[in-house]
């Protein structure tokens, strides 16, 4: 599952935004999602919550994510490391040694503990929709109030 545009449409975070909040309106780019999950109902929940406001790109393994992270780039990647090819906290290190300005939401059923090492952690599954929108929100820095809000 993809909302995936060209590679033109990427907004990359530049240094003078560290720290500070990100202007996002309709004639802004779209904040481009890396989501790293093997499960296919949740990837779907989570397209359906961050879209219009990003563009959201899924892939279901570890090897996926590698590749996919040398053909394009991200502002943001949410993973579930428990990947069926591998531990994806092996990629969240990674991404902090290679891609420092990308943001990483790590989220798992198991062992918080273990998955602390990116950007923010939320237990799977989640208390709501709107804690997640609220954390992705936050990482992005596109405004904390939910763009609709859920039935």
């Amino acid at each position: 599952m993809t909302t995936d545009f060209s590679q033109d449409t990427y907004r990359p975070f530049s240094e003078q935004d560290v720290g500070a909040a990100i202007g996002f309106s309709v004639f802004a780019e779209a904040p481009r999602v890396l989501h790293v999950d093997a499960d296919l109902d949740t990837a779907l929940v989570l397209s359906m919550l961050l879209v219009p406001e990003t563009h959201v790109t899924h892939v279901g393994s570890l090897a996926a994510a590698e590749l996919m992270l040398l053909e394009r780039r991200f502002a943001l990647v949410v993973i579930d490391p428990d990947l069926p090819d591998g531990d994806g906290t092996s990629l969240v290190m990674q991404l902090q040694q290679r891609h420092p300005h990308v943001r990483v939401l790590t989220y798992s059923a198991r062992h918080p503990e273990r998955h602390n090492a990116g950007g923010a952690f939320l237990p799977k599954p989640w208390t709501s929709p709107r804690q997640l929108w609220r954390t992705v929100s936050e990482l992005l820095g596109i405004g904390a109030s939910m763009p609709a809000e859920p039935q």
